[in-house]
């Protein structure tokens, strides 16, 4: 083979890997990837002309770049929907502080941002450990059951819901929902798949716009609350409130859910880890940590250049998509000691699970308390958390989740 062929072999090799990566087939171990991109190609240009990065310092520096941001890079696939699904999806999507930019998205994000602070996060701790202990002993009536409908699912939803203010009996239904909306921003789903995407998305949005309208005429204390009156004095866009109002559900219904579900998973697979938590119940946090970083519940972050700049190495021209894989980011060695070892008593600073940047997750804070005191509860409250039967996960890899993980847990 000639030198001449060698790069652009490398890069067909490199986007075989990505892709291998997002399809998620069974029995694929995304570490064996990881490694592979770190060792030959940390950055490379798909076919279609995507940059994708895996090294820690690259993706970090591109989801802190101000002139990095978010264009149509999620939502390029919904092309084939028909006009009564595509047009409200991609109204709320551009009102949406997830996919907004500044001034727009600090517009947006500054009346829900106060209520997801560490102090205000801390206050629904006991709702945390109420509902993770009642779920917890459910499941251990059932051996064998499913841990992500028994117990990270309705903990989740709970959790999110008495937040928000969304009254109980709507519960379960919007947890269905949520897993099934979000798979509209998901490159990956298919085709004939997403309009049933489109439609909880839908769905999700007319709950919301109802249920706020209620709470304008008579306000509780609670998020929906807070936001409704942002809307009245003028602050947001009825539009925005409902497109923030959805995601923070789905924040709590499915990110976090796939965070729960992932960090048991690990321990699962390392009971020796499990036993080092046992001994020490106060290294929850960074069992959190180490979980997250491990196997984030969003792997793709993906940013749009505004303007022409330079960033990770590279002179990059307005229009340009850059994806940087978080997961690979997470096990770089150049980051983290023996990146792909399980220690829960790991202390090397965070991880890129819960982004960066102006889109740093608002809820990372909700997200470490809840696993946090899921964790502390199994291995203070149980002798024994063992796996019962074989795990079934999400497909795809962007939304990294399950969705069977059978436990059994003993007292």
């Amino acid at each position: 083979m000639s030198t001449v062929d060698e790069p652009a072999t490398l890069n067909g090799r490199a986007e075989q890997v990505f892709f291998t990566l997002l399809e998620n087939p069974p029995g694929s171990d995304p570490a064996e990837h990881y490694r592979w991109l770190h060792e030959h190609a940390p950055v490379f240009t798909t076919g279609n002309g995507m940059t994708v990065l895996s090294r820690f310092a690259d993706v970090d520096a591109v989801l802190r770049h101000r002139d990095l941001g978010r264009g149509e890079e999620s939502v390029q696939h919904l092309t084939d929907l028909p006009a009564d699904l595509l047009e409200p999806v991609m109204a709320r999507w551009k009102r949406t502080m997830v996919f907004a930019n500044p001034p727009l998205h600090t517009r947006m994000r500054r009346p829900v941002a106060n209520a997801f602070t560490p102090f205000h996060v801390e206050r629904l701790r006991p709702v945390v450990h109420d509902h993770a202990h009642r779920l917890l002993d459910r499941l251990a009536d059932e051996p064998g059951g499913n841990f992500v409908r028994r117990v990270s699912s309705p903990l989740g939803a709970a959790v999110i819901g008495e937040m928000l203010g969304v009254p109980e009996p709507d519960r379960g239904e919007l947890a269905r929902l949520s897993p099934e909306s979000m798979r509209v921003f998901d490159p990956l789903t298919a085709v004939e798949d997403l309009p049933a995407a489109a439609s909880a998305e839908i769905r999700m949005a007319d709950y919301f716009a109802e249920l706020l309208r209620e709470r304008s005429r008579e306000p509780r204390d609670d998020v929906l609350s807070r936001l409704a009156r942002a809307a009245a004095e003028g602050e947001l866009e009825e539009i925005e409130v409902v497109a923030a109002s959805a995601n923070l559900m789905n924040a709590g219904t499915d990110t976090a859910v796939n965070l729960m579900s992932n960090s048991l998973g690990i321990l699962l697979e390392h009971p020796d880890q499990l036993a080092v938590l046992r001994r020490e119940p106060g290294l929850a946090p960074r069992a959190v940590e180490e979980m997250a970083r491990l196997d984030p519940p969003l792997n793709l972050n993906p940013r749009t250049v505004l303007r022409p700049t330079r960033a990770a190495g590279l002179d990059l021209v307005p229009g340009q998509i850059l994806i940087g894989i978080q997961g690979a980011a997470n096990r770089d060695p150049a980051r983290f000691t023996d990146p792909d070892r399980v220690d829960v008593t790991r202390d090397e600073g965070p991880s890129l699970s819960f982004g960066g940047g102006i889109h740093f997750c608002m809820g990372a804070h909700l997200g470490r308390l809840i696993v946090g005191e899921l964790l502390t509860c199994l291995v203070t409250h149980f002798s024994a958390v063992e796996p019962a039967g074989p795990a079934e996960r999400r497909r795809g890899h962007n939304l990294r989740g399950y969705t069977d993980l059978p436990v059994t847990l003993r007292r």
